[in-house]
């Protein structure tokens, strides 16, 4: 179905309707992806209708400018069952092919949506591996009202610039990770490893060098937690690793220490604090090597960082 629709003043030149009943053009959301035209130049709005939708999606690279909508009051559901070493591959290949759903598109925004790996999830027995709900690989990516559900990598926040608003992301071990360079705004990120007895971590970012721009700041954001689920704010998944929280809400039991280096260098990681409120957010006995940002250190990543989000007019909302 060809239309033309202004979204945040941006034209979306096709709508396609995603529907279990068969009342749309699809039923399943990985058809409705695949008719979308490789090397894309126009946007293209999927309508995702409410249910739960047992389906493992991709979206190549050569599919750009795809506008996945839910529904405000009965968010879709994407879920799947995958995890590490489920085949015998290298463990980046494994943990990336995990995933529920991925975009490795550029200029991709989904808004009203689900994302669920049920490994661990179903059955709380199961040892615990790493299970991706979400990978976003490709550029300029954006989600709205999305919630990401999972136990250990949830969401992994591959590469590329990319933004999360008002989202609902929940895990146990490590669950927002990657080498993105991401701003999370007015976020709730739930803990939930108290579940299997394990002390996790919310962050466990992938910065390699002091030149790349990438790194995880929150902004507004809120931290709970299950009850006994103490977590960390971060862990170094690489040597200069980067996170910043700012006028955020911590309600979850942090440890102490607030932040683990995971062996590397201290002197290389930047892990900040900065305004943060509630029961958690008492810094008496964080690490001494945190960040303390000067004046122009906390406005670059309050206002510049992403590139100050300048590439989100150019997409609809």
């Amino acid at each position: 179905m060809s239309i033309a629709v202004d979204t945040n003043q941006i034209v979306i030149a096709v709508t396609h309707v995603v529907d279990q009943s068969g009342a749309g053009q699809y039923k399943t959301v990985q058809d409705a992806i695949n008719a979308v035209p490789d090397n894309n130049d126009k946007w293209y709005q999927i309508i995702v209708k409410p249910g739960l939708y047992r389906e493992k999606v991709m979206i190549p690279n050569t599919k750009p400018k795809i506008y996945l909508v839910g529904d405000e009051k009965q968010f879709p559901s994407i879920e799947w069952n995958d995890h590490h070493n489920k085949t015998p591959l290298a463990f980046d290949v494994d943990t990336f092919g995990s995933a529920t759903f991925s975009v490795l598109a550029d200029n991709f925004v989904a808004k009203y949506m689900k994302f669920k790996n049920t490994y661990n999830l179903e059955k709380t027995s199961e040892p615990v591996k790493q299970a991706v709900a979400v990978l976003v690989g490709g550029d300029k990516a954006a989600f709205y009202n999305c919630a990401f559900e999972g136990v250990q990598d949830t969401l992994y926040d591959f590469q590329g610039q990319h933004y999360f608003k008002d989202c609902n992301i929940m895990g146990g071990m490590d669950f927002i990770f990657g080498h993105g360079q991401s701003v999370y705004e007015n976020c709730n990120l739930n803990a939930i490893g108290g579940r299997w007895g394990r002390t996790g971590s919310v962050t466990a970012q992938g910065r390699e060098a002091a030149t790349d721009e990438n790194g995880f700041v929150f902004k507004w954001c809120n931290i709970t937690a299950d009850k006994g689920s103490a977590i960390y704010l971060g862990r170094a998944w690489r040597g200069f690793s980067r996170v910043v929280f700012y006028k955020s809400n911590f309600q979850a039991s942090i440890v102490p220490e607030g932040w683990n280096a995971w062996d590397h260098q201290v002197g290389n990681i930047v892990y900040a604090e900065e305004e943060c409120s509630g029961p958690g957010s008492n810094k008496a006995g964080r690490v001494a090597w945190e960040r303390k940002l000067s004046v122009q250190e906390l406005y670059y990543y309050i206002n510049d960082f992403n590139h100050g989000k300048s590439w989100l007019p150019q997409q609809p909302s």
